[in-house]
């Protein structure tokens, strides 16, 4: 059997082979086939070169661009289909939006979404958050879990309703290993001013970042403009490439009238590390940051850090014990703490020794690793390797649309005695596709060496919600693939209608979430094929938010009972769906 494959989306190269590099060989190492997958472009080598495949979207574009957001998803399906993922892990705001909905309507397996930051703050107005909340709100509806990096990231999703068992703080980290004032030795602070024409008499300020106005870059010049009235010796020196790609990037004359002006632009450095400990103060003054890894970096390497008091920065900075916060677009309270640090030898060194310490305590990229591992292997856990009565192994996975036919087989064949079962291949086809489709409903397929639908079952979050999309989406068609039956018995069709839009009981406080159908294949039956996935599904609702469910079983039916009874259901009600036939309600928990 293939080691699990993992298919990570972001926008561009950069993204997978600077930002998620050390994640992405970690990985590796513990045994998954890891696959990036974003616009080509000058760092694809590097990936490839570490043992990283990459896969191509030749749409992909950081702009605002509808129609290459539509080829893009288009193309994302492609890939999809053919690479076949275990996991695809979406990044970014747009290939996050893009690659959950994909995955989900490709079938992928689990679909996990690391939020690095949302792409609209409490300060935004009011129109760009609703049009975020709701994209991101949507998109978690078709993922398996989502990593947030910032707690205030957190507690928003959780007010928007996405469920509580989805979201896991992933927190921020970096290579405390790479950045460390040990890492780099003691003769490195002045080599580097050395090479870079600094005397050790300047006070030197950094900026490492993209050259993008969304940075703060309009107040970090302005600050600087304001250093000469104070007499120090003060050198701004900046890191980091254009970025053409982005409307707010700097251009080629704003670059060189700020270099007039003194300020030393150095581009992009392979070899950052060696670069803080020649500084002396480090600045970020973005208006956007979902948990800033060079303030981190900064930090872990002894530096203090002056941002911006918004999202992310606040989670780097302790105000006064580590750093300074400032108001975001306030140049003038930006020039004031750096004058204040500039001045002040003692209060950095005392700030330098803090920003270690939490860096070393907080800023660990191992305990991000460890944690999206152990998100996949929960994840992965409950569909792979259960031992089976007598022998063998039982993968469990989550079915896709293409299995659906199988699926509807499997039910004519086993589940004969209910009215669904009558209606025929065509439309329980279609009930199936939907379920694998629609939001918080799925089906877990059950594969053996011999058998590779052994059984399944399927189920829903919320009954009432799966049948309405049934309905709209594929009513007509499936009421005409199924038309001689409803015409003999229209009664039984409005019956099983008002049960799936409505609770069994009204008197009965009953789950929303049910499981809707479970079906084995005789042959593998008294092996412990039924109980792994009745026990599966409900390990697939905790994680969805739904730890409580139904499942309704004629009352004749003692073997069926007798199961979900072993699994921890215990009955609730009675009802009669159609007249005279009585069946038993069970719940879990």
């Amino acid at each position: 059997m293939r080691p699990p494959r993992v298919v990570h989306l972001t926008t561009t190269d950069i993204s997978l082979a600077l930002l998620l590099g050390p994640q992405l060989r970690a990985f590796a190492r513990e045994g998954y086939e890891v696959i990036g997958c974003s616009a080509p472009g000058g760092y694809v080598e590097q990936l490839t070169a570490s043992g990283i495949g990459h896969e191509p979207l030749r749409h992909s574009t950081r702009s605002s661009d509808l129609l290459a957001d539509l080829r893009t998803f288009a193309e994302l399906c492609s890939v999809m289909r053919r690479l076949r993922p275990d996991i695809l892990h979406t990044h970014n705001p747009k290939p996050g939006v893009l690659g959950r909905i994909a995955g989900r309507l490709c079938g992928v397996p689990v679909v996990v979404n690391t939020v690095h930051g949302l792409y609209a703050q409490r300060s935004d107005p009011l129109q760009r958050r609703a049009a975020v909340y709701a994209a991101e709100r949507l998109a978690a509806t078709c993922s398996d879990a989502e990593l947030v990096q910032n707690p205030e990231d957190l507690a928003t999703l959780a007010r928007l309703g996405v469920p509580a068992g989805k979201l896991v703080l992933l927190g921020n980290g970096v290579d405390l290993g790479r950045f460390s004032p040990e890492a780099v030795g003691s003769g490195t602070r002045a080599a580097v001013r050395a090479e870079l024409g600094l005397s050790e008499d300047e006070l030197v300020v950094g900026v490492v970042s993209r050259l993008v106005w969304e940075k703060g870059f309009r107040e970090v010049f302005a600050a600087a403009g304001r250093w000469a009235s104070s007499g120090l010796p003060i050198t701004l020196v900046v890191a980091g490439p254009p970025d053409p790609s982005k409307s707010d990037g700097l251009d080629e004359a704003t670059i060189a009238e700020q270099a007039a002006r003194g300020i030393r632009f150095l581009g992009e450095r392979a070899d950052i590390e060696r670069l803080y400990p020649a500084l002396d103060l480090y600045v970020l003054a973005s208006y956007r940051e979902g948990f800033p890894r060079s303030a981190m970096e900064a930090a872990a390497m002894g530096l203090p850090v002056v941002a911006s008091d918004i999202r992310g920065c606040r989670e780097v900075v302790e105000h006064g014990v580590t750093g300074l916060l400032v108001p975001p677009g306030d140049a003038e309270a930006l020039a004031e703490a750096e004058l204040r640090l500039a001045g002040s030898p003692d209060e950095r060194a005392a700030m330098a020794a803090a920003a270690i310490a939490k860096a070393r305590r907080d800023f660990d990229q191992q305990r991000v690793i460890d944690t999206t591992l152990g998100v996949y292997r929960r994840l992965l856990g409950r569909r792979q390797a259960v031992s089976l009565g007598g022998g063998g192994e039982l993968e469990l996975r989550r079915a896709r649309r293409g299995d659906a036919e199988a699926l509807a087989r499997l039910h004519r064949a086993h589940i004969d005695s209910g009215f669904l079962a009558s209606l025929g291949q065509g439309f329980l086809t279609a009930l199936y596709r939907r379920i694998s489709a629609a939001p918080g409903s799925f089906a877990l397929v059950a594969s053996t060496e011999e058998l590779p639908v052994a059984g399944f079952v399927a189920g829903t979050v919320d009954t009432g919600a799966l049948y309405r999309s049934f309905l709209l989406r594929d009513g007509l068609r499936a009421a005409a693939l199924a038309l001689p039956q409803l015409l003999r018995r229209p009664r039984r069709a409005l019956e099983t209608l008002r049960y799936g839009t409505s609770a069994p009981s009204a008197s009965e406080e009953l789950p929303r979430a049910e499981l809707l159908s479970l079906a084995v294949d005789p042959r593998a039956r008294g092996r412990g094929v039924g109980e792994a996935l009745v026990r599966a599904f409900a390990e697939e609702l905790a994680v969805l938010g739904a730890p409580a469910s139904r499942v309704v079983v004629a009352a004749g039916n003692k073997e069926a009972l007798r199961l979900y009874r072993r699994c921890g259901y215990r009955p609730a009600a009675s009802l009669e769906v159609h007249a005279g036939a009585r069946s038993e309600v069970l719940v879990l928990p």
